[in-house]
């Protein structure tokens, strides 16, 4: 027990730190994954690091306000600081986990203003010396700042509040005869059912908040289009998943100019800071395991930087908009490349399967044996929610479904035109 409490007194930020970092690389890797339906261990993990990330990061900046250690420790530690706001700026492909963070956005901005606060002090109250350093450390703080404001940005803009805003500002888009050529007489691949998804989503979305949006000709062309081709069903859950993009990732925020400019400023502050830091290595004498551990955070950064640079410019939401702005070569460029791998097959289609409320317990006991055999189908209970054994739906159930929603519109139709005859005869 001394043991573990010397380590942790010792070692203890740098351990945070990298746990930091590593629970950041697990949400870039793995938040995708809430697309489709995965088992309760895998939701747990996801929720257990989401949460984590942002406690540990606020832990480890407040321990460092007042932490105290040697010249050289102090100044790596006050570097390490902005990877922390950095950190809590969060990956493009998770800000939310559920529909009410997004209307707690208020709450995250004054995080954000704290957190901010807190690593400008910890960065005037141990950084001095190398120049160097100093500006690498002010360049992270700048991509900190912009990456943990536009997460708060993204939450605000993704609320069921504001999606009539994004839905009215598509209007002018839906006007526009953009004439894709879906092909005639063949059925459709799935990067052409996700781009007819991206053109229809509007009016997914304005359904959901109850916001009266009508489909211009060229879209009304484009749904009889997919119902002829019997495609309907693929086409909706294309867009279910893109719905998912926009009310729990960066979608609305990533994919605008002002998104593109923040990308394009953090990925340059952060090279430049690892060549800097490379740079002061040989001017001053650091702990060999704090510059190990500087070395991680900063290549780390880059590294994530990276890939995120290019899941963003592989992502339909570049696809749809370098349509939208007639950039044709390069959408054909993107599309060709996303068709190699796959990437509407795999990212974008539903798993087939969903979850369904257990009516009826398997087992039945008499009420005497209360204790020993409620312990027992309390843990088969649990077994059964962690190995998460769903349902599959066949394409007849689906087929059914859509013919039974079919039926729901042409009936409602047929009401409204009677309706609106007797209205006008009378």
């Amino acid at each position: 027990m001394a043991g573990a409490v010397h380590l942790w007194n010792g070692w203890g930020v740098q351990i945070l730190v990298l746990v930091s970092f590593m629970l950041q690389v697990f949400l870039l890797m793995f938040a995708t994954m809430r697309r489709r339906n995965i088992s309760t261990v895998a939701r747990t993990l996801l929720w257990l690091a989401y949460l984590l990330a942002d406690y540990i990061a606020v832990f480890i900046l407040g321990h460092m306000s007042f932490y105290g250690k040697s010249h050289g420790h102090q100044q790596l530690l006050a570097f390490w600081a902005p990877f922390l706001l950095v950190h809590l700026g969060g990956q493009d492909n998770i800000t939310a986990y559920s529909i009410e963070d997004s209307q707690l956005w208020p709450r995250h901005l004054l995080s954000f203003g704290a957190q901010t606060m807190g690593v400008a002090y910890v960065l005037y109250k141990y950084v001095a010396g190398s120049w160097t350093l100093l500006v690498a450390a002010v360049l992270i703080f700048v991509s900190g700042v912009l990456k943990y404001g536009e997460r708060v940005w993204a939450l605000k803009s993704s609320s069921l509040d504001n999606m009539s805003k994004f839905v009215d500002s598509r209007k002018s888009e839906a006007k526009r005869e953009l004439h894709a050529q879906w092909g005639q007489g063949q059925k459709l691949d799935h990067e052409e059912v996700l781009q007819g998804a991206h053109y229809l989503l509007p009016i997914c979305m304005a359904q959901l908040v109850d916001y009266k949006f009508w489909p211009s000709t060229f879209q009304s062309k484009a749904i009889e289009l997919f119902d002829n081709k019997s495609q309907m069903f693929d086409l909706v859950e294309m867009q279910l998943s893109l719905m998912h993009d926009f009310l729990y990732t960066k979608a609305s925020v990533v994919f605008t100019w002002y998104g593109c400019f923040i990308r394009a400023i953090s990925s340059v502050a952060t090279i430049t800071a690892f060549f800097l830091f490379q740079s002061s290595i040989g001017k001053n004498d650091f702990n060999r395991v704090d510059a190990i551990v500087t070395y991680m955070l900063i290549a780390g950064a880059v590294l994530l930087e990276m890939t995120a640079a290019l899941k963003a410019m592989g992502s339909t939401w570049t696809c749809a908009l370098l349509h939208a702005r007639r950039w044709h070569r390069l959408h054909n460029i993107v599309v060709s490349v996303r068709r190699c791998v796959k990437a509407a097959e795999r990212n974008r289609r539903w798993s087939g399967s969903i979850g369904q409320p257990e009516l009826l317990n398997s087992s039945h006991g008499s009420g005497d044996c209360v204790s020993a055999q409620g312990l027992a189908m309390g843990c088969k209970d649990l077994w059964k929610k962690l190995r998460h054994s769903l349902p599959v739906i066949s394409d007849d159930t689906k087929k059914s479904v859509l013919e039974e929603v079919c039926r729901m519109v042409g009936a409602w139709n047929a009401d409204s035109v009677s309706l609106c005859t007797r209205a006008s005869l009378s």
